[in-house]
């Protein structure tokens, strides 16, 4: 660890992620975890369900990293051959832990099933290691300090790793590598952008990143926007820290971007459309139909959002948009469901048949089928009604059906957004 930042290595057990049944996703939360205890993840490594493997894993991981973290495998099925590979590499035998023990028997008591020997295994942790406890399953896991590295070891379901981590896997980790004289903590800001593309936002961005040498930053591109991600790893020795140059760049990287910057961190779309109607206080109805109801269902995933959202019209037919929301037929036959007049007529209608302060439309064509030459698949019309006016957009969106529909329902609640900040 002397004179350079302590590094991770993350070995995610299971052949299912070797054979397309799942995705390994507890590298996330664990990657973000491990860097703000000061240690950098640089590799990650996936392996299946076979001991030998497990054992090559390890061998190549503590050549390398400081603290490498194991996920899966603590169970009690034969496929469950963590603990075995951790005893084989280090030499530490396995001991049954009546602490670990006791708490298998009172938790497979308070279930009214008898603990077999198959399932006691997981009371088996290596000789000389730190047992942690398990707050919502069964398996333990433990933190075992060997010829210099730390070896973590975690049990594959994502919400018991999440939990054993947060509750003393990251404390522990984090208080050995305090003690480095050269500690290093990362800095990150997280700034989410719509409506500009990663090389738009890279070509923006180049001249202020050319002149921070020691900032990092990554554009990740979803069907949700693009990610700018700043990182700073700084160095932090006797209680004293290098200046953050991130708090300096983050104002330049908003003024570069504009309004298509719509959340500093983790917030979602909704929850600043609902934190913007909310200071407004405004409520709001919704006019959807290519999108099916998913732009009010991401309302109402936001706690609080019935002080706001009023009520939702899902017309898919032409017969709904007339029966509900007063579309006039003409209109439908002039110029067809996916057209601006239609959905300027449904935020219209959606506004006059609830009486909310603004109203959001959208129609347009998912696919597959349904398109034309003069339509395509991806053609999608956004209309807002309030006191500042009517408003209607054209987009031409691209991807499978769900794509078209998730994108649908960002640009709405884009466009929602812009239209409460006064620029629609």
């Amino acid at each position: 660890m002397s004179g350079k930042r302590p590094c991770a290595e993350i070995i995610a057990i299971g052949s299912e992620f070797l054979h397309g049944g799942r995705i390994e996703s507890n590298s996330l939360f664990l990657a973000e975890g491990l860097a703000k205890s000061g240690v950098e993840v640089r590799w990650k490594t996936l392996v299946g369900d076979d001991v030998d493997q497990i054992v090559l894993a390890i061998k190549t991981a503590v050549r390398r990293a400081f603290v490498v973290v194991l996920t899966g495998g603590l169970g009690s099925t034969l496929d469950d051959c963590t603990r075995k590979a951790v005893s084989q590499v280090t030499g530490k035998a396995l001991r049954c832990r009546s602490r670990a023990l006791a708490k298998l028997q009172t938790l497979y008591a308070l279930r009214g099933r008898s603990l077999t020997k198959i399932v006691s295994r997981q009371a088996y942790l290596p000789v000389g290691s730190q047992m942690l406890d398990n707050p919502v399953g069964s398996a333990p896991g433990f933190l075992l300090e060997w010829k210099g590295r730390l070896l973590l070891a975690l049990p594959g379901v994502a919400k018991e790793a999440r939990a054993m981590f947060e509750a003393e896997g990251y404390v522990r980790i984090a208080a050995r590598v305090a003690h480095s004289a050269h500690f290093h903590v990362l800095e990150q800001k997280v700034l989410s952008t719509f409506g500009l593309t990663e090389l738009e936002i890279d070509d923006r961005l180049q001249l202020i990143f050319s002149q921070a040498s020691s900032v990092e930053y990554s554009l990740l591109a979803s069907t949700l926007g693009v990610t700018v991600a700043v990182r700073q790893w700084i160095r932090e020795q006797r209680g004293k820290r290098e200046f953050n140059e991130i708090d300096r760049l983050v104002p330049l990287i908003r003024h570069a971007l504009g309004d298509h910057v719509y959340a500093e961190g983790r917030q979602s779309m909704e929850e600043v459309v609902g934190t913007q109607l909310k200071s407004a206080a405004f409520t709001l109805s919704l006019a959807e139909s290519c999108t099916g109801g998913l732009v009010s269902h991401r309302l109402t995933q936001v706690p609080g959002s019935s002080a706001y959202l009023d009520r939702a019209f899902v017309c898919y037919s032409n017969q709904a948009k007339e029966d509900f929301l007063g579309v006039p037929d003409r209109l439908l036959r002039r110029h067809g469901a996916v057209s601006a007049p239609v959905a300027r007529a449904m935020a219209v209608g959606a506004r006059n048949h609830s009486r909310s302060d603004v109203a959001l439309s959208v129609t347009g064509i998912a696919g597959p089928g349904g398109g034309s030459a003069r339509k395509p698949v991806g053609l999608v019309f956004l209309g807002i009604d309030g006191a500042a006016g009517t408003y209607t957009k054209k987009l031409q969106l691209f991807g499978d059906r769900q794509d078209v529909k998730i994108r649908a329902s960002q640009a709405a609640l884009n466009y929602l957004r812009l239209y409460l900040l006064g620029r629609p």
